[in-house]
């Protein structure tokens, strides 16, 4: 078998309110991470992967189900087996290719220092859950000689005090590139994105969601989380098609309301190419 459940280590300070974390054990391949819990989504507030001292992924529960939910995965949280699981993704079991699957995940090097970290919100009072339990699993895949890639999921925020706003600040280079954008407000008409001054993408709310249910997507569907999905990988060629964030002067998104809704969190999936991987990483 070219990938393999795992169990991980045990949680330290689980309990309501409380921040539980546990240590990744380095040497293999880290394809996704299943935590299987008795919470509900809402109630893990924050989940973040720290690799030697950077948190690369920051999510809430309920991005997690967003995440799996535009992907028309199965919704493993409620199970008639009793705990449910919550999936971080590293590798993208959607894609079309060995190479486009794999070519997220999180691989491990000696000397690696990689913790989970999961925060827990409120008992909920009409629950019969009295203590919060989370056992962490993992999908892994056998050692890789070197680390090609960093793979991201993290929040940004922009501002939207008007109905037609501009994003400038997403963190770019010549080695970023986007995975997706979920930008997380259900009242989006349009955005677009210019590359130095040069329109580059263009899409309505209406066509976005046609688009992503025609390549398998689950934009149609109803999510935790109301978004427009910016995906340049819909298609499943998650490495010929990745958004190139290299620019000389600027990288806008130009994104058009309904209505001004103060800010608009935007979750973005990245991926890091590292020096190492510029010329060997291909489909």
């Amino acid at each position: 078998m070219s990938t393999v459940p795992m169990k991980l280590n045990s949680f330290n300070g689980i309990g309501w309110n409380q921040k539980a974390t546990l240590t990744i054990s380095v040497g293999p391949t880290y394809e996704e991470i299943l935590l299987e819990t008795n919470l509900e989504a809402s109630q893990v507030k924050r989940v973040a992967v720290v690799l030697n001292g950077e948190e690369i992924y920051i999510m809430t529960g309920l991005e997690l189900l967003m995440l799996e939910t535009y992907k028309r995965r199965d919704d493993i949280k409620e199970q008639e087996m009793g705990d449910g699981f919550l999936v971080i993704p590293f590798s993208d079991i959607t894609g079309k290719t060995k190479n486009g699957v794999r070519s997220s995940a999180l691989v491990t090097e000696a000397g690696d220092n990689i913790t989970l970290e999961i925060e827990i919100g409120d008992q909920d009072t009409e629950s019969d859950v009295t203590h919060p339990s989370i056992q962490g699993w993992a999908t892994v895949s056998p050692k890789q000689p070197e680390r090609l890639v960093i793979p991201r999921i993290r929040p940004e925020t922009m501002q939207a005090t008007s109905t037609e706003n501009e994003f400038l600040n997403l963190v770019s280079g010549d080695n970023v590139y986007i995975r997706r954008m979920h930008f997380e407000y259900g009242r989006i008409k349009n955005v677009s994105v210019f590359r130095d001054f040069v329109k580059v993408y263009e899409c309505s709310t209406k066509l976005c969601f046609a688009l992503a249910a025609r390549n398998t997507r689950g934009a149609w569907k109803q999510t935790p989380i109301d978004c427009f999905h910016f995906d340049p990988t819909m298609r499943g060629f998650y490495i010929n098609e990745l958004f190139s964030t290299a620019h000389k002067s600027e990288l806008k998104f130009s994104v058009e309301t309904e209505e001004a809704p103060g800010s608009i969190r935007i979750l973005v999936e990245s991926l890091e190419v590292l020096p190492v991987a510029q010329k060997t990483l291909k489909e």
